[in-house]
């Protein structure tokens, strides 16, 4: 029986909305060429390779890490598990929780947490900064499951709190209420571990992992494949198979 695919786009569209964080430029498109002297319209880009659905490279924390024309696709792309991580605010993905909702996970698997943040996207406030995460406990889950890549719809898989120096100093009207265990949240823990590790990831997901939470999916990012950088931005969708 001949089996057919669609293709189900967990990207986020790239523009001037899209969320920064504290040290990102605005997404902007300047026109190079218009219509009425050159009879053709082109465009270039400034934004960091670090604006909207992208992927990270070992480079990103370690020097001497791979980049992202080093690495083959298939270390973002292959069978994964979307799970249920929707824990609201600040919410913390810790062992506990990944032991609970990831149980089929296995050697060599993408793991995508939906937490149901990608909902707030243009409500950049609460998209950076009061997303939820993984503390240190799930991170070292992760690793110790060996995982090829993690997805998410935040900005990042780790927890803000994990950069909460920075924050603190910036948005100190959010960040002087937030009540945690700085021990669980070392500082940038998840990316200087899952990265090292080669363990990549893929951040800024669309709404549509929503519809494959429980399930496994076939995932792909194609990140730009660009020269000696730590990170680029890609184009993610899942493989849906149908009779």
């Amino acid at each position: 029986m001949e089996c057919r695919v669609r293709l189900l786009d967990l990207t986020q569209s790239l523009s001037p909305n899209t969320p920064r964080s504290s040290d990102h430029p605005e997404v902007q498109f300047p026109v190079v060429r218009w219509r009425s002297k050159n009879g053709i319209k082109t465009r270039q880009i400034v934004a960091s390779l670090h604006s909207g659905t992208h992927v990270d490279a070992p480079l990103m924390y370690d020097p001497y890490g791979r980049a992202i024309h080093d690495l083959p696709l298939d270390a973002f792309c292959g069978s994964g598990l979307v799970v249920d991580a929707a824990l609201g605010e600040w919410g913390v993905i810790n062992a506990d929780l990944l032991d609970r909702v990831a149980g089929g996970i296995r050697d060599g698997d993408i793991l995508a947490l939906w937490t149901d943040w990608a909902r707030h996207y243009l409500d950049e406030q609460t998209y950076i900064l009061k997303a939820p995460g993984l503390d240190k406990s799930g991170v070292d889950w992760i690793v110790n499951h060996k995982i090829k890549a993690v997805y998410s719809d935040t900005a990042s898989a780790e927890h803000i709190f994990m950069r909460r120096r920075q924050w603190q100093s910036l948005r100190p009207d959010i960040f002087d209420r937030a009540e945690f265990d700085a021990a669980d949240f070392p500082p940038s823990y998840g990316h200087k571990t899952l990265l090292p590790a080669g363990i990549m990831m893929v951040e800024n997901l669309s709404e549509a992992l929503g519809q494959l939470v429980g399930q496994r999916a076939n995932l792909i990012a194609l990140p730009a494949k660009y020269e000696g950088v730590e990170g680029a931005p890609a184009r993610v969708a899942a493989v849906i198979e149908f009779p």
